[in-house]
């Protein structure tokens, strides 16, 4: 009978040890959350409608960083700290580790100003490649860009002319850029330079190629917005305005998705054991725009296709 209750007992704790397979609230209070990132076991969200970028570490969540007007949509790592994207003051934000404002760029190297920031990933070599889309609306031709900015400071246009530029994320054990185009509908794949120059784009992704939106009536604005490779070098694509994120392999083929409760997901980041960190609002239109940050175990994203 012992032996029976110290194997039951035994049972018990590795049952409750055990990772579950399901997902869960981190954040219920967000204000239009976008750019999860994961760094140093922290994980860090850009709330667009609170000017700030909050980070949650040991069970708590504080502000890392607040701007009045800022309206951040994205963080990357740069020198000992981050760049912070201000989607609404139209301007890329150099912070210090501890989230003090070092300098802030509001135009490139030949003055062409910002229109609005929105995502961005760190380029390997010190710096950051951003999106700049412009106006949201598809009564509109394609006029954004993407953008580089060096570790001095130097930033740059590479790409023009697109259909809203959304989502950026960066391959690099493989020198590549990932690049969501929203109103296209598609993900680009930019193969980079030396020199952070991009080669010419290929299509890797159709988001047409995917089933239907689920939701009635749909969104006219909606496409893929966020980016981010899994460990497996599976790529994660938000679908924005239709409450779905697509397992995209790395050949380019549909594997699958996870349904969101908020509409408007906006992005999604990992952490070193393949846990996943998705973010969305429920809202678009009405301030503060209440959202959800929320945790997937590996084991369910694993299990999306099989």
């Amino acid at each position: 009978m012992l032996r029976l209750i110290l194997t039951l007992a035994m049972t018990l704790c590795v049952c409750a040890a055990a990772p579950t397979n399901r997902a869960r609230v981190i954040d219920n209070h967000a204000s239009y959350p976008e750019g999860p990132l994961w760094r140093d076991g922290k994980l860090y969200v850009a709330e667009m409608g609170a000017d700030r970028v909050s980070v949650f570490e040991n069970g708590r969540k504080r502000t890392f960083f607040h701007r009045s007007g800022c309206g951040p949509t994205a963080l990357a790592p740069y020198g000992d700290g981050f760049l912070v994207l201000c989607h609404i003051e139209g301007a890329v934000v150099a912070v210090g580790a501890g989230g003090q404002a070092r300098f802030v760029r509001t135009e490139d190297n030949e003055g062409r100003a910002f229109r609005d920031p929105n995502d961005c990933f760190e380029d390997g070599r010190g710096g950051v490649y951003f999106s700049d889309p412009g106006l949201f609306s598809r009564v509109t031709r394609p006029h954004g860009a993407l953008v580089h900015i060096d570790a001095q400071g130097v930033v740059t246009r590479v790409a023009d002319e697109l259909w809203y530029p959304n989502g950026v994320y960066v391959d690099l054990a493989h020198r590549t850029l990932y690049l969501s185009e929203t109103f296209r509908r598609r993900v680009l794949r930019y193969p980079l330079n030396d020199d952070g120059s991009v080669a010419a784009p290929s299509v890797f992704f159709d988001v047409s190629n995917t089933p239907p939106d689920r939701l009635d009536p749909p969104y006219r604005e909606a496409g893929p917005d966020g980016l981010e490779m899994d460990p497996a070098g599976n790529l994660y694509v938000a679908i924005y305005g239709e409450a779905r994120i697509l397992k995209i392999s790395p050949a380019g083929v549909y594997q699958g998705q996870l349904d969101e409760p908020a509409r408007y997901v906006t992005n999604i980041t990992f952490d070193p054991q393949g846990n996943a960190y998705t973010v969305g609002s429920f809202d678009n239109d009405t301030p503060p725009f209440p959202g959800q940050v929320r945790f997937r175990p590996a084991a369910m994203l694993a299990a999306v296709g099989r």
